[in-house]
């Protein structure tokens, strides 16, 4: 036996660092060959948890390049039996092997897949909120970066749906505006399924042009016919404040003191901009500046105007900066009972992949790195001599 035999890299390669890429080649095709409605995942950005199996791996390679050099310096390639002589390569590669599976299935445990469905009744305690989304070409203006409508779009993701502070049990819906309004989710707890909607809405993607508050204000007072009468119920209106219609103060009064119905107004713009900002022709096209009668449309956010209506709605006005603010008072607002909500839902599987970790992680521990019998031990030459 000599160092090569005592620590076979021909043996650790394709078992240790093979078996990790082979799984993680393995769970990616099942995944893409999977429909996305029936495999889910709590945490899919965490996809790069799977290499820590291939690093786990990498550095026990490195160790077993380490211990094998360290012995070729250490002896000679005939005394190496003497100091190992129990040692069995194969199950030394074979404990690495499970330890490095092990990691992979606390990693996919970490991610969360989830497959399979059960139907979940829910009790809703909350507030119901309608988002009202500006979409009209102003909105691509980049006084705020990277323009006000990315930006309103990345903030209502973060405050409304991912920060802890407001909660998951109040009610959300979302409409898009311009000239008329688009519903594109009604009111839900379902937080996972408004930023799917959120995500999908673009400028330009409500059929007329020009902005109409007032009939946006209308369309989200509508979504609240079947909200419970003590409900808090609360318009959030995204927009620059560029109204060339109707009189959206007046719609927000009219919702408030009738059916108290409380409109906030978030500017979107940079309210310090004298003349506003230029609006570029196009979603695909930032640089080249929209011209109405061969003059550049400038775009400047109505923080007055957003503040009257706010007034007039019997709610507040913030600064798109400032959005944290108007979201802390919203959550701190009455929470009444909304109703029964039936959900489907995905079952969890991530106790599969912890159970099977800790079951490998047990295993380990009853394979010995020794032979059941010694190896064959090299005489000395006085041995040789008795004999």
């Amino acid at each position: 036996m000599n160092r090569r035999l005592l620590y076979p890299m021909s043996v650790w390669i394709p078992v240790v660092l093979g078996t990790p890429l082979v799984l993680i080649a393995l769970g990616f095709a099942l995944v893409a060959m999977t429909q996305r409605e029936e495999l889910v995942f709590d945490h899919p950005n965490r996809w790069w948890l799977a290499a820590v199996g291939p690093v786990a791996a990498g550095v026990f390679l490195w160790s077993v390049r380490r211990k094998r050099n360290a012995l070729e310096r250490f002896t000679s390639a005939q005394l190496a039996p003497l100091l190992a002589p129990q040692v069995h390569p194969g199950r030394q590669a074979f404990r690495a092997t499970i330890f490095v599976v092990a990691l992979l299935l606390v990693a996919a445990g970490v991610i969360g897949p989830r497959w399979g469905t059960y139907l979940e009744k829910q009790k809703v305690y909350g507030v119901d909120i309608v988002i009202a989304l500006d979409t009209s070409r102003s909105m691509l203006a980049q006084d705020v970066k990277p323009n006000r409508f990315t930006l309103a779009k990345q903030l209502i993701r973060e405050q409304l749906t991912e920060r802890p502070v407001f909660g998951h049990a109040n009610r959300m819906a979302l409409t898009a505006f311009s000239g008329t309004t688009s519903l594109r989710m009604p009111l839900t707890t379902d937080h996972l399924a408004f930023r799917t909607k959120l995500e999908q809405v673009q400028v330009g993607s409500v059929p007329r042009g020009g902005t109409a508050i007032a009939r946006a204000i209308e369309a989200a007072t509508d979504l609240f016919l079947h909200s419970p009468e003590e409900a808090t119920k609360v318009i959030l209106l995204f927009t620059d404040g560029e109204d060339h219609e109707g009189e959206p103060a007046a719609a927000a009064q009219e919702a408030y003191e009738k059916r108290g119905i409380r409109t906030f107004t978030i500017g979107v713009g940079d309210p310090t901009l004298t003349v506003g900002a230029q609006v570029p022709s196009g979603l695909g096209d930032s640089t080249r500046p929209l011209l109405y009668d061969g003059q550049i449309v400038f775009s400047k956010l109505d923080a007055a105007g957003l503040q009257e209506i706010s007034r007039a709605g019997g709610g507040q006005f913030a600064a798109i900066r400032d959005l944290s603010r108007l979201v802390d008072t919203v959550a701190a607002m009455h929470k009444s009972h909304l109703g029964t909500e039936e959900r489907i839902r995905h079952v969890p599987r991530y106790p599969w992949f912890i159970a099977a970790a800790v079951v490998l992680l047990f295993l380990e521990q009853f394979v010995h790195e020794r032979r059941a019998t010694p190896a064959a031990m090299p005489q000395r030459l006085w041995q040789q001599e008795a004999a």
